[in-house]
């Protein structure tokens, strides 16, 4: 995901890095120079009487045009889609503390789960924008988790992982029962696709 600062719309566009521009630079290239041979060769071609259009320029011009269309069209749709995602992702993990803290109200140990749970949108952030994870991820992880999820070719899955043995542990001796296990174990398979889908 590629984030910018705000910067004004001349300078968006020489923008090369994520631009479609390295897609169809080829393309306008071949127009470009096409253009300057048709210039270059107008008086002689004038001298023998044959006489330009428009019309291939204009057919080019609106091919170039739908497929740009489509582009931005397809780019949106994967913005919306994802802030979906991020919503889901965001309910899910609301609904999740919501059980935990109503269901252990005295539980020493719930900001342990809270720091996972903040850990994990963070690693899925990171993921996102190809960024180093540790640094970050050891203001909510203690040093043995860290490495845990460090090392892990998933690591937002590990941190599910995490989330879901720190329930295990409180189901095991009897501070959760098992019917009031099972609701967040509905709402980790949006966590798990969520995950899948953007790392």
């Amino acid at each position: 995901m590629i984030v910018r600062p705000q910067q004004h719309w001349i300078r968006l566009i020489f923008v090369w890095h994520g631009s479609v521009l390295s897609k169809i630079f080829s393309r306008l290239l071949l127009n470009f120079l096409l253009s300057i041979a048709v210039i270059i060769m107008l008086p002689w071609y004038t001298m023998l009487g044959i006489k330009f259009t428009l019309a291939p320029f204009s057919i080019l011009g609106v091919a170039i045009a739908i497929f740009l269309g489509f582009r931005n069209n397809a780019c949106y749709a994967r913005y919306v889609e994802a802030r979906h995602l991020w919503g889901q992702l965001m309910i899910a993990s609301r609904s999740i503390l919501r059980e935990v803290k109503t269901t252990l109200p005295d539980e020493r140990g719930i900001e342990d789960f809270v720091r996972l749970q903040i850990a994990f949108a963070h690693c899925l952030r990171m993921t996102l924008r190809r960024q180093p994870q540790t640094q970050v991820l050891g203001n909510y992880l203690d040093q043995g988790a860290l490495q845990k999820v460090v090392a892990s070719h998933s690591p937002a899955n590990r941190i599910l992982l995490l989330m879901g043995e720190w329930l295990a542990i409180r189901r095991r001796s009897g501070k959760l029962s098992r019917i009031i296990i099972l609701f967040p174990r509905e709402s980790f398979p949006i966590f798990y696709f969520i995950a899948s889908t953007t790392v």
